[in-house]
């Protein structure tokens, strides 16, 4: 019975698994995500003398996006957690109507996350001078691939089944959440110290405190907006941070 009873928020909040059209959309979604690398020289982010073709080093993300889109279809319901307004436009629904409530928060959210963005620029800004280039990708791609292929690696499928998995625990929901959000942060915020620490081999001490807050900050954002407001406030968020950064850091150049 206490077992019974411990699970029963993330069941109560269970919703319906949105449908197999959804599910190849978002993928598809993803895909244009992990396109926009086609507009990078990935070959020269490569350590010197090592050789790999552009189509395998795209391999690995598109593995990433099917396998991750599948498990967040699979977890994401489990605990209430939605994308409304890619589920009515894969069925056919007024995705639009779906859409307008999350897009003032998105936004709000992007300039936010933007700020994060632009903080640690103008941080880090006499550091990476001369060393931007070896990290730094074009605008678009920045949009696409974070607001697509970055957020369903992170939000849509890693949150949720690290968040089930605490419910599994006898957490409940909101705890589970809260705490997987945090996870999910680190580790999206972790996955961009290689970069950082190629272009700036002998980094001081506080450049890695620097980037893990910056982007664990956005990562925080991200994951609530995906529990409040739903999986595209996250995206939309994510993609207009780029955005609305550039202004900020030219303001702050």
């Amino acid at each position: 019975m206490t077992e019974m009873t411990s699970r029963t928020p993330a069941i109560a909040e269970a919703i319906p698994r949105r449908s197999w059209r959804f599910l190849l959309l978002l993928v598809g979604i993803g895909a244009v995500g992990i396109a926009s690398m086609l507009f990078v020289p990935l070959e020269q982010l490569l350590p010197s003398g090592l050789e790999v073709p552009r189509a395998l080093l795209m391999l690995q993300p598109a593995i990433l996006v099917v396998g991750l889109s599948a498990a967040g279809w699979w977890a994401a319901p489990k605990l209430g957690l939605d994308a409304p307004a890619l589920g009515a436009l894969a069925d056919g629904g007024d995705w639009i109507g779906a859409l307008r409530p999350m897009l003032l928060p998105a936004i709000a959210g992007g300039l936010l996350c933007a700020f994060c963005i632009a903080l640690f620029g103008f941080a880090t800004a006499d550091l990476l001078a001369g060393r931007a280039q070896a990290i730094e990708l074009p605008l678009a791609t920045r949009m696409l691939y974070g607001g697509t292929v970055e957020e369903i690696i992170f939000r849509w499928a890693l949150m949720p089944l690290v968040a089930l998995g605490l419910c599994r625990l006898s957490a409940g929901r909101g705890t589970a959440l809260a705490v997987a959000n945090l996870v999910a942060a680190l580790l999206f915020a972790a996955g961009h110290l290689p970069a950082i620490l190629m272009a700036v081999p002998m980094a001081p001490a506080w450049l890695v405190p620097a980037v893990m807050a910056a982007n664990t900050a956005i990562g925080l954002i991200c994951g609530w907006l995906f529990v409040r407001r739903g999986f595209e406030a996250a995206m939309i968020a994510h993609a207009l941070a780029h955005l609305f950064s550039v202004p900020l850091m030219v303001l702050w150049a």
